[in-house]
């Protein structure tokens, strides 16, 4: 308890002297975590099938700062999904993305969106799919110190399945991000 105790106050008195290091030419590396309920629904030989489950990601990136609040980079996702009455099916990914922050550099808290872009692929029992698709991102970034940041954002993705059958499928998801970046000054 006394540990827990002593990180929230060293946070707290960190986070009064924040300057964030959203400037050209830094370094950007972190990751966000989505947690979902989902339930989907997709045709398939002209019928209709309905599914619910849960499903986990995690996405690393890194990205480079090429002008004051503008970073552009590249992210892995990883995911894991448990739909009832199906295989279970774990995925990975690779994009770019872009991103803006709106406030100023020395901002404790700002504000920033994302868009990004990713070729995916995915297993499922013994089939293998492979998608793309396109995510949109806002959310706010409260940052700890000059270097560290905790965002919150809220999340769309779609993309379109193009399984090893015929049949193709469109995904949408809305999800709650929650994820950490570290800005490596130059």
């Amino acid at each position: 308890m006394k540990t827990l105790t002593l990180f929230f106050l060293i946070v707290f008195v960190t986070t009064l002297t924040t300057n964030a290091q959203i400037t050209e030419g830094n370094w950007m590396v972190g990751g966000t975590g989505n947690f979902s309920s989902y339930e989907s629904k997709y045709k398939s030989n002209d019928n209709e099938i309905s599914n619910k489950g849960l499903g986990i990601s995690l996405s690393p990136n890194i990205g480079y700062f090429l002008a004051n609040k503008f970073v552009a980079g590249a992210s892995l996702t990883i995911g894991y999904t448990k739909p009832k009455g199906f295989d279970n099916s774990f995925g990975y990914g690779i994009g770019p993305y872009a991103r803006y922050y709106f406030l100023r550099e020395d901002k404790q808290i700002n504000l920033f969106s994302e868009v990004n872009y990713n070729f995916e692929e995915t297993k499922s029992g013994n089939n293998k799919s492979r998608y793309q698709g396109y995510g949109l991102k806002a959310g706010s970034v409260i940052f700890f110190n000059s270097s560290v940041g905790l965002e919150i954002s809220l999340d769309y993705n779609s993309s379109k399945l193009i399984p090893n059958n015929s049949d193709s499928s469109t995904y949408n998801n809305l999800q709650i991000g929650l994820g950490f970046q570290i800005h490596l000054e130059k």
